[in-house]
């Protein structure tokens, strides 16, 4: 049988909420002694009947959205909290990478801080007398430990608490989005910490939203959504799957921000499952005589469909949906997208593309496939227009459209090339 270090056994937990009308415990004390709202208590699931069996040596990663119960699992394996339902069987010391520095006193030096954490993580004199020069090497603060804590920095501060955690000699390492600490120098110290207590059979438990590092130092992974078990298992299987997921929300989000309604079966004519952005008139952000009016908006992915998500390296097609309420003979068509920071990405139109348009009738649509944004990752917006070649607006909506560009690839700036890298051996 496996011999398991971190034994979670069909755990639940959840927490006291003081309902309606009540932000603080402030506000529910003061409601008892004057004329206040009377507290509607009830309690807010946190995780349900979890089990994680966890063998010594393996490094486990938790994934999941903000509040799916990770950091609480955390903290009911250190003790913190108390499970509701079910055990937890934890066989070993353990070093929790949490909260960096819980427990230090501000008024003491950085040695007192570290005799009297030592002492917390259940270290005697003895035992940090042999690593105190090594933690504080570690830490790179000689010039300061006899100084107060106060006056140290916050990354001076963090680099003191990861480097007394790592230093305890444990059988299991919790480590909560604390993978960075200070600058890139001791951030790559700290990994390479990391991995030595890994080699040498420390059982590692990795809560965090950097997927990267998830695969790159796990043997499995535990997906929560909601307080519940979505998946496990295989890394890069389950980051995948992850990924799909937030994806899908985003592009929920995205489109929530879009307009589902279209007015006169203008769509349905046109594109009948196709259904974009009809464009309201908001004045702040649209103008334009109307001669020739757009009525809507849709960026298509690669199969067809409505979509606000999607690839650096995607296929897609926008259209445009338009009415003409006066004929008209000199037509130009314009997009431009913008970041989210309303950095200009691109802007063009027929006339600079050198496209005619031809003569239009009553409703129409215009389309234009675009092989590939190149994009890095990032939020996006688009502007479309229709005017006349001396610039005369018939309809210019600014920001109609909004979209994501998802990269794996941690590229910085704007674009983001299909890139590849050669090395050719020289014989001196």
């Amino acid at each position: 049988m496996p011999d398991y270090v971190i034994d979670i056994r069909s755990v639940s937990k959840a927490f006291q909420s003081l309902g309606a009308g009540y932000s603080s415990l402030k506000s529910l004390i003061v409601s008892f002694k004057g004329k206040g709202k009377k507290s509607i208590s009830s309690k807010r699931s946190i995780l349900t009947n979890l089990t994680l069996r966890i063998p010594k040596g393996n490094s486990v990663g938790v994934i999941g959205r903000n509040g799916s119960g990770k950091s609480t699992l955390l903290k009911l394996i250190t003790g913190i909290y108390v499970p509701d339902t079910g055990e937890i069987s934890v066989k070993g010391r353990v070093a929790a990478l949490i909260e960096l520095g819980a427990g230090f006193h501000p008024d003491f030096t950085g040695r007192e801080n570290l005799h009297l954490g030592a002492l917390l993580l259940g270290l005697t004199k003895r035992d940090l007398d042999r690593c105190f020069d090594s933690i504080v090497s570690f830490a790179e603060l000689h010039e300061v430990i006899d100084e107060p804590v106060r006056t140290y920095s916050s990354g001076m501060f963090m680099r003191l608490g990861f480097s007394l955690a790592v230093h305890t000699n444990p059988d299991i390492l919790l480590i909560d989005e604390v993978l960075a600490v200070g600058d890139a120098a001791f951030e790559a110290k700290c990994k390479d910490k990391i991995a030595e207590l890994r080699a040498q059979g420390c059982t590692l438990l990795i809560v965090s939203h950097d997927l990267g590092a998830v695969e790159r130092w796990c043997d499995e992974v535990l997906w929560l959504e909601g307080g519940e078990v979505k998946d496990r298992g295989q890394p890069r299987r389950v980051i995948d799957e992850y990924r799909a997921f937030i994806a899908g929300r985003e592009e929920e989000v995205l489109a929530s921000k879009e307009s589902s309604l279209v007015t006169n079966n203008l769509s349905d004519t046109l594109h009948e499952e196709k259904k974009g952005t009809l464009l309201q008139d908001a004045r702040s952000e649209r103008w334009g005589s109307r001669e020739i009016e757009i009525k809507e908006v849709a960026l298509l992915s690669s199969t067809g469909a409505v979509a606000h998500v999607f690839r650096s390296d995607e296929q897609c097609c926008l259209t445009i949906l338009y009415t003409v309420n006066q004929d008209q003979h000199d037509v130009v068509f314009g997009i431009a997208v913008n970041r989210s920071d309303g950095l200009l990405v691109i802007g063009t139109n027929t006339l600079i593309e050198k496209v005619v348009v031809p003569p239009l009738g009553k409703i129409g649509m215009v389309s234009v496939d675009i092989g590939s944004w190149e994009l890095t990752d990032g939020s996006y917006s688009i502007d479309v227009a229709v005017h006349s070649s001396d610039g005369y607006s018939f309809d210019y909506f600014r920001g109609c459209y909004h979209f994501a560009i998802r990269t794996e690839a941690a590229r910085v700036g704007i674009f983001s090339p299909n890139v590849r890298w050669r090395f050719n051996s020289v014989v001196a």
